[in-house]
């Protein structure tokens, strides 16, 4: 054989070696984690032997056990909910009737569970239930539930049935998980009854008396069990597809919202997609680029706790004089509890695009349309509220649609949910304190429509956007940060929380209509890069400009799947160098012959 022919046998050998190193890394990718050593038994688990406890490295809280919806036709009662730990398929949860074990059941890897049971018991079933993770041998709270089969005839909207839950261990207190509590029942408003607000649409806006008996009450040190209470769209709710009303089409798009929690920190993963139909306007239609699925993932502190330390830097929120943390201008500020997020009062080009909304000045920089209940999408199909987002306890009568929920002027908007109750939770901050609907208790206790303090200066119109507002305490019901300290249905001792605005106290324009600055600590800076990544698809992004420093990896600068590379990586690859290099001296050789 030739020496050419050498060459050539030589160069298929390597480019066959070449190609099934690559196969083997595309599998190799595919591997969530490493195999098991088989020489290292004490790592295995075996079927019908004792698995072995953690060591103190690897101990985890005891696992927390929390009802989503419970259902009873009468003969068999289903009922679904979430386990809290970090190793949900590890946990077993035992079902107890009339003292007796009637079930063990393995939640899914997300926390899942489901559970039915066919009885013709009547009076109080009482259901025990809890969670135990047998390699630390710990166990949850007892959970027990509550149903009331003594009257056929009682009128709810779930069946008949009374869910009770004790001593649950997010938060300690007794908390009533069906009665008046829409969300564990398909609907979807789970802080506040279902009422008449006297123009024909039913409102989900709370009760007037905070202390009244359908109103579950929770523990504001702790507020696991109430963000799970109150978030949509979370497995095993029902979930109603909508529609894109900006274009010719009916979607099906559907929200998804994922909670889990430590003892510290509560984190919360959506897909940004609303649970009520909604118009993406002009990027849409102008630009094909209309709301889509994203992959958000915030944290919030489980137990708030107001912000003491001061000494903040107040570009984005000037009126609080660094004593408070500022929120973004741009970009997302705080989550709805149907996982969409609140975005900063100002647009693209900075200025207050609510006030531009509504006529206060002519926004001619860039063409900034906001859709029903004050939202739109940015660039990449980001849904997001830039003010109001009380159309989620809002619901068209029959032969209506999201379209004749009124926005069509700052004092309209407040009419859509007045019905002489506080309004529901909308959102929670990026403290972890609540942000309320349009309607709260003032100092006398009177349910009146929560004004901002903000005004614009003299002169000025909000085109310039923060900057064109003064804060001037007393003016409205609310704070430098929007907000205030006082009771609410669900916390009746009293919490900070924040309101939507749409109006100050003179009726003016209601700026900043969610919330300017955060009255408690964040976790906002937490383990990243202190790089300010908000505006994504506004003022950085594809076709827009680059991203701020420390942003290159997208929205709050993480890049997905990085790994470090390893000495032995480097030597495991070594030959891959080799083979290259073979390949290009094949190719000079040839050429010389």
């Amino acid at each position: 054989m030739n020496k050419d022919a050498i060459w050539g046998v030589l160069v298929l050998v390597l480019v066959a070696s070449l190609s099934a190193a690559v196969i083997e890394r595309d599998d190799a990718a595919v591997e969530q984690e490493p195999p098991v050593n088989q020489d290292e038994p004490e790592e295995q688990i075996s079927v019908n032997e004792t698995a072995p406890v953690h060591d103190d490295g690897h101990l985890h809280p005891a696992p927390i056990l929390s009802l989503i919806s419970a259902e009873d036709d009468g003969a068999a009662i289903s009922m679904y909910g979430f386990v809290i730990h970090a190793h949900p398929n590890q946990i077993l949860v035992d079902v107890v009737f009339e003292n007796e074990s009637i079930a063990q059941i393995s939640p899914d890897p997300s926390g899942l569970w489901n559970f039915t049971v066919t009885t013709d018991a009547t009076g109080i079933v009482s259901l025990n239930f809890t969670a135990n993770h047998g390699m630390e041998n710990t166990t949850s709270d007892p959970m027990v539930v509550d149903l009331d089969r003594t009257d056929d005839e009682q009128a709810t909207d779930d069946g008949g049935q009374t869910n009770h839950t004790e001593g649950n261990a997010s938060n300690g207190n007794e908390s009533d998980n069906s009665t008046g509590n829409q969300t564990h029942n398909g609907t979807d408003d789970s802080t506040g009854n279902e009422t008449d607000n006297g123009t024909g649409n039913e409102t989900d806006n709370g009760t007037t008396d905070p202390t009244g008996p359908t109103q579950p009450t929770y523990d504001s040190s702790d507020m696991g069990q109430f963000w799970l209470d109150v978030f949509r769209c979370q497995p095993g709710q029902n979930i109603t597809p909508v529609d894109d009303l900006t274009t010719a089409t009916i979607e099906t798009h559907e929200c998804s919202v994922s909670i889990t929690m430590n003892e510290t920190h509560i984190t919360i993963v959506t897909n940004g997609l609303p649970d009520h139909d909604f118009e993406s306007t002009l990027a849409c239609s102008q630009g094909n680029d209309c709301t889509r699925a994203q992959n958000y993932e915030w944290t919030i502190p489980r137990s708030p706790a107001n912000d003491t330390t001061g000494g903040h830097d107040d570009t984005n929120c000037p009126e609080a004089n660094g004593d408070y943390e500022c929120a973004a201008a741009l970009g997302e500020v705080a989550i709805a509890v149907n996982g969409v997020p609140f975005y900063g009062p100002e647009d693209g080009p900075g200025g207050d695009a609510v006030a531009s909304q509504h006529g206060a000045y002519e926004e001619d920089r860039q063409p900034i349309v906001l859709g029903v209940c004050h939202a739109h999408n940015g660039q990449g199909g980001t849904f997001h509220y830039h003010a109001d987002a009380n159309c989620l306890h809002w619901h068209p009568e029959e032969g209506e649609t999201m379209l004749d929920y009124d926005d069509s002027t700052p004092a309209a908007v407040a009419q859509n949910t007045a019905n002489g109750s506080h309004s529901a939770v909308i959102g929670v901050s990026m403290d972890g304190y609540p942000i309320y609907g349009l309607w709260g208790y003032d100092d006398q206790m009177n349910i009146v429509e929560m004004k901002s303090s903000y005004k614009l200066k003299e002169g000025e119109t909000g085109y310039n956007g923060i900057d064109d507002y003064v804060y001037v305490e007393g003016l409205g019901h609310l704070d430098v940060c929007n907000g205030h300290f006082g009771p609410t249905p669900e916390f009746p001792d009293g919490i900070y929380h924040y309101h939507s605005t749409m109006m100050n106290g003179e009726g003016d324009m209601g700026f900043p209509y969610f919330l300017l600055c955060y009255h408690g600590e964040t976790f906002l800076d937490e383990g990243g890069n202190g790089a300010d990544c908000s505006g994504f698809g506004e003022t950085w992004g594809p076709g827009i400009g680059p991203p701020p420093e420390g942003c290159e990896g997208g929205p709050g600068g993480q890049l997905e799947d990085v790994q470090q590379l390893t000495p032995a990586m480097a030597l495991s690859n070594a030959w891959l160098w080799i083979g290259l290099l073979a390949l290009v001296a094949a190719r000079i050789r040839l050429k010389k012959a």
